[in-house]
């Protein structure tokens, strides 16, 4: 499966109207619930929740990216979510808005996350980190190496 690569924005019309001068392609919006279940550090279980579907997702914290070991679409949602909730707990749920494009060989992503921020999100192959300042045009990137549901939790009340 494929990586990703997390970056905290400040505009993300500024970044949208970049990523389509640079040729990427809008394809579409969605509202987004994430619930994240207990897990260790390293580790993301969560389930999303949009137009498209209900999706178990499991990512692998690995050298500051995020491995997705698994992103596969579940039905009888309520019932998975009682079994995870049961055997590990929730950790937290995060409302957003997603904008997809596609650019090159990559899914890109911008997640506006309600009491959170805007983020910018590359999936694809043997990603690194110069992808952002070299491909993106992006200067001084702020790569976040945590879930978000750990940025949730460090941020004052």
């Amino acid at each position: 499966m494929g990586e990703e690569l997390k970056i905290k924005i400040e505009n993300h019309k500024e970044i949208e109207e970049k990523l389509q001068q640079l040729g990427a392609k809008f394809t579409e919006e969605l509202n987004v619930t994430d619930t994240y279940f207990n897990q260790p550090s390293d580790e993301v279980l969560k389930i999303t929740e949009d137009e498209r579907g209900d999706f178990l997702v499991n990512l692998k914290s690995k050298e500051g990216k995020f491995e997705i070991v698994k992103y596969e679409k579940v039905e009888n949602i309520d019932k998975i979510k009682k079994e995870l909730t049961n055997k590990h707990g929730i950790k937290c749920i995060l409302k957003k808005k997603r904008r997809f494009f596609d650019f090159q060989s990559y899914k890109i992503n911008i997640n506006l996350i309600e009491d959170l921020g805007e983020f910018l999100i590359v999936e694809g192959e043997n990603l690194t980190e110069d992808i952002i300042s070299n491909k993106l045009k992006m200067d001084n990137p702020e790569f976040v190496k945590v879930p978000f549901c750990d940025l949730k939790q460090h941020l004052p009340s």
